[in-house]
């Protein structure tokens, strides 16, 4: 946060975010208007669920909703009856995710509109992502839009 307010940069990087006082001080940076890359390890759907990293993504609340709204969405959705949802507590630090795997060196799959995909998330839904592919020897690449 000193670099920020010292040094006015356009970009910060971060090399594995790990702990919850650096996610703080990463949505910080992202709140006075620096760009933010990091590094994280794991995949979106477990960002969403590790309760120490999941501000990165605009964290998640628990929240009780009324019974006109828990029945719309039983109808719309499916499943039990229930009034208690989880849903997105704020604005997610990063707009778009890219997903690596270990020893995939020539995949990988990258997440626009990181607010939307974590909504879908948390309400069961899958959301739009692209995988794609380097071949190792040619070096053609491709994409495919898949459902995540």
């Amino acid at each position: 946060i000193e670099a920020v307010q010292n040094h006015t940069p356009d970009v910060i990087i971060c090399d594995e975010i790990g702990r919850p006082e650096e996610v703080e001080a990463i949505q910080t940076v992202k709140e006075r208007g620096v760009r933010c890359i990091a590094s994280a390890h794991g995949n979106l759907r477990g960002l969403v669920a590790n309760k120490q990293l999941n501000g990165l993504i605009g964290g998640v609340e628990t929240v009780t909703v009324g019974d006109g709204k828990a029945y719309k969405d039983q109808n719309k959705f499916g499943g039990q009856f229930s009034k208690v949802r989880q849903q997105r507590a704020g604005m997610p630090v990063f707009d778009v995710v890219i997903e690596l795997r270990p020893k995939e060196l020539n995949e990988w799959t990258i997440i626009f509109g990181v607010e939307k995909a974590v909504d879908n998330i948390l309400s069961g839904k899958s959301y739009l992502a692209q995988v794609r592919r380097r071949h190792s020897e040619t070096g053609l690449a491709s994409l495919e839009l898949v459902d995540a």
